[in-house]
């Protein structure tokens, strides 16, 4: 079949660009066979472009999409389906290119960049993609251009000058429609299995998970305060509980849930009077459903539940960054525990560990309080044990034995393990919690950053007397520079500190100068999605503080009012223009007329240019091929349909030649 839309050269340069920006963001993203495809179909349109290859025959292009379909559904299998749907798209972008025989087919594959532009907010939000996706769209814009105007656009950088140009026109409007027009939660904040894997706690583990993640130096979320920061020692992060062990390994079970709001919703839960600290926090993505908080939070969104155990939750796992406020307190947590939580609080397995169960017993008859047995307990932790991020593998049967008699290494998920184990062995319930310890000031904006290496566990006993939790920590005994330093400096001269993040350890990143830079893009990065993802949360705020209580006219108003000054002043720069239109033919006549002028031959009143250049001529025989160049130059220029654009610069340049010739 005879196309009836052909595409020129700048515009096959143009599409190719756009294909290329378009897929790039996916590579991470969709099934890599979707690659092979876009090798295949590009590669076939620039051989129909070429004119070595016709169009694919109707059967081929059903052979491919059944195997695409095919493709996606195995997938679908063990993948998500966003990631699958947006497959689905990526292909149907690709196969349209083998099938582009109308202009309108081209402008199909452009909406279709578009959206897959837009798709691609899904799944990153950083300031860069934010920068790359607004070079995609001007690039697309550009092909659209060379689309409409196949003939005129023989200079390739042209369409990307005039696309550029419309976008800095639009900037205004665009910045009047993100601060005053209402809007839902963004497209990037829906909750959706992308598939991905995530680096963090998970909700189980055993002694050695903690110190895995001292690999890693991916931020793990950013907490910024109202007012003063709470002290290094403090900044316990919490984020769940661990009561159940089978012998080797920790779980949670399931909690009774709270409520969302500012009230203790378990009646049977108070949060004694103590120090109160109010921020925000900055999650990243984990994949799990539970969020952290600094120590025991009592004010939280409604869209959270906080369950019995003072942990918060969201609805779902959390598979974007998300932000929240939250109000925390320092201070024990008073609980009555009922009989049935007090034995799910000193759930041991039966047998095992029985050199362990023997010394809790031995503290018990020795201390008849909690609190002497935990002293005892710590005591027993500083006499001859080492911190390491490496410990020895515990292997035997009763591995808490073989670590607190034999091997005497750990992490902190070892201590706490083997502390509860020990005080739910003495009668006293006991529990293990998972979080954070620390963070990274950062001076440029304030914020928190707390990382995946400063990943932490501690524990919690109740004491039955005064019928409260009380945080005991037996790292602050065992390494009590854990809790006065920095993780990054305490562990800098551990092998296996920060493995997955060779440019951090070997202080590449935190040179004087780089690490100022790697502040100041955190810093950055952090306004951007404070104040630019998560807009939506303050918009309301920033209308008030505009326009008082919020209405509806004074809505539509405020977006009439600078929505068309901002119109008003785009239409005055394409309208209003400085002068008359200098036309650059015409501007060389008129030098050629002042160059004739000495002779009498400039050119007279009502005489057509193919006449005067036809008089010139004769005038000038050894020129005379020149200026019939000229008089066919200016026809083409002037009243061709479609003109080359070179030819106005070759008249110009024959023009100051003959004027030259001229005057010799």
């Amino acid at each position: 079949m005879k196309p009836l839309f052909q595409l020129t050269r700048s515009s096959m340069i143009w599409l190719l660009v756009t294909i290329l920006m378009v897929m790039t963001p996916y590579i991470t993203v969709v099934p890599v066979w979707l690659f092979l495809l876009a090798l295949l179909t590009v590669g076939w349109r620039l051989m129909v472009h070429s004119g070595r290859w016709n169009f694919p025959h109707w059967s081929v292009r059903s052979g491919l999409l059944l195997l695409v379909l095919v493709g996606l559904l195995l997938e679908l299998r063990s993948g998500s389906v966003m990631v699958v749907t947006v497959g689905l798209l990526v292909a149907a972008f690709l196969l349209k290119l083998m099938e582009m025989y109308h202009r309108r087919d081209a402008l199909v594959v452009l909406y279709v960049a578009l959206l897959l532009i837009v798709c691609s907010f899904l799944f990153f939000q950083s300031i860069p993609m934010a920068l790359y996706s607004l070079l995609s769209l001007m690039v697309v814009t550009a092909c659209l251009n060379t689309v409409y105007r196949s003939q005129q656009n023989s200079d390739v950088w042209r369409p990307l000058k005039r696309s550029a140009v419309l976008y800095l026109q639009a900037l205004p409007m665009m910045l009047v429609l993100f601060l005053i027009f209402p809007r839902i939660g963004p497209l990037w904040q829906v909750d959706m299995n992308t598939g991905q894997s995530f680096t963090g706690l998970s909700d189980s583990i055993s002694p050695g998970d903690v110190s895995r993640l001292t690999r890693s130096a991916e931020i793990a979320f950013r907490a910024r305060f109202d007012e003063q920061l709470p002290p290094e020692n403090q900044r316990y992060w919490r984020g769940l509980t661990y009561d159940r062990f089978d012998g080797q390994r920790w779980s949670r079970s399931q909690q009774l849930p709270g409520g969302g709001g500012d009230t203790l919703a378990n009646t049977n839960v108070q949060l004694l009077t103590g120090p109160e600290y109010r921020y925000q926090m900055t999650m990243e993505a984990t994949g799990q459903p539970w969020r952290y908080a600094l120590d025991l939070p009592f004010s939280y969104p409604v869209s959270m539940q906080r369950i019995s155990d003072m942990t918060l939750q969201g609805k779902g796992p959390l598979m974007q960054r998300m932000q929240y406020r939250l109000r925390s307190r320092f201070a024990p947590l008073k609980e009555s525990l009922s009989a049935a939580r007090i034995r799910d609080y000193l759930q041991l397995p039966e047998q095992g560990n029985d050199k362990a169960r023997q010394l809790a017993l031995q503290w018990r008859s020795e201390s008849l309080d909690a609190q002497g047995v935990s002293t005892k307990m710590l005591g027993f932790f500083a006499s001859d044990f080492r911190y390491t991020l490496e410990p020895p593998l515990l292997t035997q049967r009763d591995r808490m034995d073989q670590f607190l008699f034999q091997t005497r290494q750990g992490f902190c998920g070892h201590f706490a393990s083997a502390g509860v184990f020990l005080l739910r062995a003495a009668g006293i319930p006991a529990r293990v919690v998972g979080g954070y310890l620390g963070g990274e000031l950062n001076p440029l904006d304030g914020a928190l950053t707390v990382r995946q290496y400063e990943a932490h566990a501690w524990l919690e006993y109740w004491d039955s007397e005064s019928l409260s939790w009380h945080r005991l920590d037996p790292t602050s005994v065992v390494a009590p520079l854990r809790l006065e330093q920095p993780a990054a400096q305490l562990f800098s001269s551990e092998p296996a500190f920060l493995a997955d993040a060779m440019l951090m350890r070997n202080g590449f990143l935190n040179g004087a100068l780089l690490k100022q830079l790697r502040l100041r893009y955190e810093a950055i990065n952090y306004g951007w999605h404070r104040w630019v993802l998560n807009f939506h949360e303050r918009q309301s705020g920033f209308l008030q503080q505009l326009i008082g209580d919020i209405s509806v006219v004074k809505v539509i108003l405020l977006l009439l009012l600078p929505g068309g000054l901002v119109l008003l002043a785009v239409a005055g720069s394409l309208f209003i223009r400085r002068g008359p239109h200098r036309d650059s033919l015409q501007q060389a006549l008129q030098q050629l007329d002042k160059r004739l002028l000495p002779f009498g031959l400039q050119r007279h009143s009502g005489e057509t240019t193919g006449q005067f250049f036809a008089r010139l001529a004769r005038s000038y025989p050894s020129l005379s091929d020149e200026f019939a160049a000229l008089s066919h130059c200016y026809e083409q220029v002037r009243y061709a349909e479609n003109p080359d654009p070179q030819l106005e610069q070759d008249f110009r340049r024959m023009m100051k030649r003959c004027c030259t010739l001229i005057t010799q």
